[in-house]
């Protein structure tokens, strides 16, 4: 930036090894190194461009949410506040986020030029939670599994259209516990919310599909 080589992550690839040389302290090797890793990160997930266009309020657990529900950039682009609030875990504050976002002719511009400069992504059919396996259920996750991460476990739940908060309250319907659960077993317990272990995590995992 302080040359004037790169002002947007689309001036990135456009850049060259002989530009990236004569910067201080790269070199033709480091400079090289550059180069390919840009040519690798050209193909991604539309949940990962998404996160990184560095979008106001939306995180990668937000972005992965819009890839499943729309399934294509344009999609997500033309949506009015209305339709992304159907998103799940969606409200005004993030849907007036995203839209206001889009209705920004530069960040539309970069978006272009990045996608003209070879940055790609499998669009997938959007599926719509209501439609899902777990839809309108919330899952609260506590202490550590041993088959998957924590994140895997959302991940997953999340694509069979649960919502996984980070707390526990009368609207959850069930807190999965694995070794060293905490406090939220506890709430769980005196507010009669269902509990699962691993075991049974996975067995519900397995049943949905």
């Amino acid at each position: 930036m302080e040359r004037n080589l790169a002002h947007d992550p689309a001036d990135l690839y456009a850049l060259d090894e002989l530009a990236l040389a004569g910067l201080e302290r790269m070199g033709a090797k480091s400079a090289t190194k550059l180069i390919e890793a840009l040519e690798r990160s050209k193909t991604t997930t539309l949940a990962r461009f998404l996160y990184a266009l560095g979008i106001r309020e939306v995180g990668e657990s937000t972005a992965l949410t819009l890839e499943r529900h729309f399934g294509a950039l344009d999609a997500v682009i033309t949506a009015d506040r209305d339709r992304l609030q159907q998103t799940p875990d969606v409200g005004p504050v993030v849907a007036a986020a995203i839209h206001a976002f889009f209705q920004e002719s530069h960040n539309r511009d970069v978006i272009a030029r990045l996608q003209a400069a070879g940055v790609r992504w499998p669009e997938t059919a959007a599926t719509l939670a209501v439609n899902r396996p777990f839809a309108g259920k919330t899952f609260v996750l506590t202490g550590t599994l041993d088959a998957l991460s924590r994140d895997q476990a959302a991940d997953q739940l999340r694509a069979l259209g649960a919502k996984v908060a980070g707390s526990v309250s009368k609207k959850t319907d069930y807190v999965v516990a694995g070794r060293d659960p905490g406090s939220k077993l506890e709430k769980a317990r005196e507010l009669g919310v269902s509990v699962l272990d691993e075991a049974g995590l996975l067995a519900l995992l397995e049943n949905s599909h």
